[in-house]
């Protein structure tokens, strides 16, 4: 066999495995070299497995009779840009749908690719979700989006098509379900708004003299306006997930933005605008009112570490460790009087 013939072979074998990847992703499916990797795990045994939980988190979840299944992972690189929608300054200050409709979709797609490849290892849930946003050099447009987390499998737990999931990590989950509540699915809120500077607003950022901004201290309410609009869609957007998914609330919220400068030329001057991304991220959770009258009860630790007196401090399912100033303090005996 000549070596061009085996080159040749390679290639195709290459490209149906790409053709194959692509028809997987463009279905909604787990890319075949993805389900390779979960059906070799499995093949493993039970016994093993790969988690990016803490030692601590672990042992909650075992306790609770949780079962660690693995890391899973979903990524979606996708084009989101200004400029790829906008070929040039925007005019009127407002949400851009295109943009927010396209961080939403690189986002649920992540998500979604990361959901089933719990699914193929028969997960109830996948816990201690994070998303990471990444730009790269190569391309000033494309940015990726990959959502991380560990597949666990609960006994008892409600079917359901998919597995749910949360960003809470393996202890504030525990401490959840073990008073009663569940986690339903992750919350997002995202609003991409562009802020235009208006005569008014360049008047204030804009008036220099010999390179010197000469505007006196002031506010600048087109900005103000625009960031609390921006937040409050956000918000509202992330809140309307609590009622989709039939919750009862939303926690462990984290609210995040991002300012792009908006750079453009008119009559040889520079002006800037701004483009504000909100991101807000929370767990929608559903209470079971039969569970709720078994709320862990608190541990009380005793600090040895100090010499000059001891304290006992209280470990609650909701609040951690007391402070300082709440410490018992347990006083020293005098031998002496």
């Amino acid at each position: 066999m000549f070596f061009w013939n085996k080159n040749n072979k390679d290639d195709e074998r290459r490209k149906q495995r790409e053709a194959a990847t692509l028809q997987a992703l463009s279905s909604g499916q787990v890319p075949p070299t993805a389900r390779e990797r979960i059906e070799r795990q499995q093949a493993i045994g039970s016994n093993f497995f790969t988690s990016d939980l803490s030692t601590r988190e672990y042992l909650l979840c075992r306790q609770s009779g949780f079962k660690t299944l693995g890391q899973v992972m979903g990524t979606s690189f996708f084009n989101v840009s200004f400029w790829g929608f906008y070929k040039s300054r925007w005019n009127s200050t407002g949400e851009l749908t295109n943009i927010t409709h396209a961080q939403l979709e690189a986002r649920k797609m992540a998500i979604s690719r990361m959901q089933h490849e719990a699914q193929l290892l028969g997960a109830s849930g996948v816990i201690g979700v994070r998303l990471v946003i990444k730009s790269h050099d190569w391309s000033s447009r494309q940015t990726e989006f990959t959502a991380i987390g560990t597949a666990v499998k609960i006994p008892g737990y409600p079917e359901s098509e998919l597995p749910f999931t949360s960003a809470l990590n393996g202890q504030d989950f525990w401490k959840l379900y073990q008073a009663g509540y569940r986690p339903l699915a992750l919350a997002f809120g995202i609003c991409s708004y562009y802020i235009y500077s208006d005569s008014r607003t360049q008047s204030i950022v804009n008036k220099q003299l010999f390179g010197l901004n000469l505007a006196p201290n002031q506010e600048v309410l087109s900005y103000t306006q625009g960031f609390y609009q921006s937040r409050n869609l956000a918000m509202a957007r992330a809140q309307s997930h609590i009622h989709e998914n039939g919750g009862d609330g939303l926690i462990g919220v984290a609210a995040d933005y991002e300012i792009e400068d908006i750079a453009y030329e008119v009559n040889n001057y520079t002006y800037h605008d701004m483009l504000v991304h909100w991101t807000v991220v929370g767990t929608v959770i559903s209470s079971k009112e039969e569970r709720l009258d078994r709320l862990p009860s608190p541990n009380l630790i005793l600090d040895l570490n100090s010499l000059s007196r001891s304290s006992v401090q209280i470990d609650t399912v909701y609040g951690g460790t007391t402070s300082s100033d709440d410490d018992f303090d347990i006083e020293d005996d005098d031998d002496d009087d």
